[in-house]
């Protein structure tokens, strides 16, 4: 999604009879100089043939950062990214957001490990795809005293939930899907999961193409 932003709006210009959709990411994208466009953004324009998919990802995680601060036995809950950029980060900020709620609400202080939005600098591994790193920030979280963990690294927090449940020490909150299905044999550790609803945008862009109601901009 969002790292193929710049390549989908080469190809859209290129292609103008063809329809693409991309998910994390919507135009224009260019809005400093416009020699940039093509280069490190996509276009200073929307796109007439492009539908952006995005997503308040923030609202859904704020809830999920609201029930780990009333759920944490230790006052410490952390959260962990793959690569700091906005699709990946905007879960974090929610996340914090609504711990930081639930203690203006509730006079507690339960305190956010792995990010902080006001410096918009947190924990990352890097990457998405090592449960090694997932497992090791876990465990880097659990000895800080950190009791509840949101991933937000695709497959990389499995190694998360594996170390919590191979320790009894954590809980994890899954991310864009319900991780007691997706990974159903760690569903006793999951407190509750951020869902994105990516395969609503799909299905809805997918049904426009047939019908002949496309159109680009942002969904």
């Amino acid at each position: 999604g969002f790292l193929l932003g710049v390549d989908t709006a080469i190809a859209a210009k290129a292609n103008p009879e063809t329809k693409f959709a991309i998910v994390d990411y919507a135009y224009p994208d260019c809005f400093g100089d416009p020699a940039d466009e093509g280069k490190t953004c996509g276009s200073t324009t929307e796109l007439a043939n492009v539908l952006g998919l995005t997503f308040q990802t923030d609202e859904a995680a704020f809830l999920a950062g609201y029930a780990a601060a009333a759920s944490t036995k230790t006052g410490k809950v952390a959260t962990f990214g793959g690569i700091n950029i906005p699709p990946v980060t905007i879960f974090m900020t929610g996340f914090e957001a609504g711990v930081n709620y639930y203690n203006q609400s509730m006079g507690t202080a339960v305190e956010v490990l792995g990010w902080n939005t006001a410096a918009n600098e947190g924990s990352f591994t890097g990457n998405f795809d090592s449960l090694d790193d997932g497992r090791s920030f876990a465990e880097s979280f659990v000895q800080e005293g950190a009791d509840i963990i949101m991933p937000v690294a695709g497959p990389v927090g499995l190694g998360s939930a594996a170390y919590c449940k191979e320790t009894g020490s954590c809980m994890v909150v899954g991310v864009d899907v319900d991780w007691t299905v997706s990974a159903a044999e760690y569903a006793d550790v999951v407190l509750t999961s951020v869902l994105k609803n990516v395969n609503v945008a799909v299905y809805d862009t997918i049904k426009a193409a047939v019908d002949g109601t496309f159109k680009g901009g942002v969904y």
